[in-house]
């Protein structure tokens, strides 16, 4: 669940292991997988591994402002995982609610824009909704870092630019991707260049598809709560080796 901007007016210091005029990406998005099972396996409990994941993303947030990266997405909460026990997802919405809660403080202080896109608030619960309003409003003139929730963006941008069509506010004629890429929930930001997955799994779920379309995509053998500053490096390092061909 969620997408996090970093522009470069809040970078402290850039990693030394990254070198001076090497390319680092604008924007990394990455699939937060497997903080269950992370969890179960080092205690015993689903629960801490959500914790413990929940506490890596403002690492991994800090790692990225010292390496430039000016912008950084992340994936925690799938539809899917609606489908899990009451139990565990109001388990899992507390601690998205503490954790967008607690980076406030330091959100200000860096200059960090925190904003929550959800494509459909009302699965969001009343707590969590009111949580997310307060630190976009007291947080909307630093300098971007989002939590988004997007299962069925597509469909719902769909849905929103074929309202527009029917109220007379949108030509068909006028469809094409720079107007759907104004429709979604990322609009102002730019395509990732990087999605990361962990956990050992090789696929891109159902994050964001339509912005992907060239995003270098890398995989790690390792639940998220484990990844590790290192491991950032080595990323940003094997991206700056790639060649991207941009469907050329």
């Amino acid at each position: 669940m969620a997408i996090e901007n970093i522009s470069s007016s809040c970078r402290a210091t850039v990693m030394p292991e990254i070198e001076r005029g090497l390319e680092v990406p604008r924007h990394i998005a990455v699939i937060i997988d497997g903080n269950r099972r992370y969890g179960k396996s080092k205690y015993g409990s689903g629960t801490r591994g959500h914790l413990d994941g929940t506490k890596n993303v403002m690492r991994f947030t800090e790692w990225c402002i010292d390496a430039g990266v000016q912008a950084l997405t992340v994936f925690a909460f799938s539809t899917e995982n609606w489908k899990r026990e009451q139990a565990e997802v109001d388990t899992l919405m507390k601690l998205v609610d503490g954790f967008i809660l607690g980076i406030l403080d330091e959100a200000l202080r860096s200059n960090i824009r925190v904003r929550v896109l959800a494509s459909d608030s009302r699965r969001l619960p009343a707590f969590l909704h009111d949580s997310a309003k307060e630190v976009e409003a007291k947080t909307k003139h630093c300098t971007s870092f989002s939590l988004s929730l997007s299962r069925d963006e597509i469909v719902g941008v769909c849905k929103k630019i074929a309202t527009e069509v029917a109220q007379g506010e949108t030509r068909i004629e006028d469809i094409d991707e720079i107007l759907l890429s104004q429709r979604m929930l990322t609009a102002g930001l730019p395509d990732p260049d990087i999605m990361i997955r962990t956990s050992g799994e090789l696929r891109i779920s159902n994050f964001l598809l339509f912005q992907i379309a060239y995003t270098e995509l890398i995989f790690l053998d390792k639940y998220w709560p484990e990844v590790t500053r290192e491991d950032l490096t080595e990323i940003i390092l094997e991206y700056s080796r790639r060649k991207r061909r941009y469907g050329k």
